[in-house]
């Protein structure tokens, strides 16, 4: 069936609905009627057919992927480099480089904490996240005085919360330094 035929039927199929519906009205109002159903009808198809071409944009613009590659873009690295850094699961991250750092335990908890949070918020939209039990899986050491480290850094670190349920995220300042930072990691600069 050619795409003109298609439509051809498709237009028959509105006006004989058109005309059903219309068909216990009496004249002289049957003409008036059957005009304004036509004309509701033909406006809903239009729009249907309008929106059928965006939906699969919509979905495609919030794939995993996409959001990787915009990642990417924002820390100036191609999407392979990037994913030399992470590891990029369906609802997490992994921060391939955090037992490779060095620098002292406060520090390798501060840079992976910062990585970290970057990634959660550009690729998966989460702005807070509890960080003790994403670096206990990172294996960066003991996470005795995390709270104490990450609270010594108000200039990178937003707090919420008590205890466990203790949630983080980067200041605008320091998310846009962090950036900087991964694109060192992704390029092998040497960070600081």
């Amino acid at each position: 069936m050619t795409k003109n035929a298609f439509n051809d039927e498709k237009i028959k199929a509105i006006i004989q609905r058109s005309i059903n519906i219309v068909k216990d009205v009496e004249e002289p109002y049957r003409l008036k009627a059957f005009e304004v159903v036509l004309s509701k009808l033909w406006s809903s198809l239009e729009e249907k057919e309008k929106h059928k071409g965006e939906i699969p944009q919509k979905r495609e613009e919030t794939s995993l992927e996409i959001k990787i590659e915009n990642f990417a873009k924002k820390c100036n690295v191609s999407t392979e480099q990037l994913k030399n850094v992470y590891d990029f699961e369906e609802e997490k991250p992994t921060f391939i480089l955090a037992r490779t750092l060095q620098g002292s335990h406060s520090e390798r908890q501060v840079l992976v904490s910062r990585c970290l949070l970057a990634a959660y918020d550009e690729v998966y939209g989460k702005k807070w996240v509890s960080l003790r039990k994403v670096l206990d899986e990172h294996s960066i050491g003991s996470l005795q005085h995390l709270a104490r480290n990450l609270e010594r850094r108000l200039d990178i670190f937003r707090i919420r919360g008590k205890g466990k349920s203790t949630e983080y995220k980067l200041t605008d300042t320091a998310k846009s330094e962090t950036l900087d930072m991964i694109r060192a990691l992704a390029t092998g600069q040497n960070q600081s």
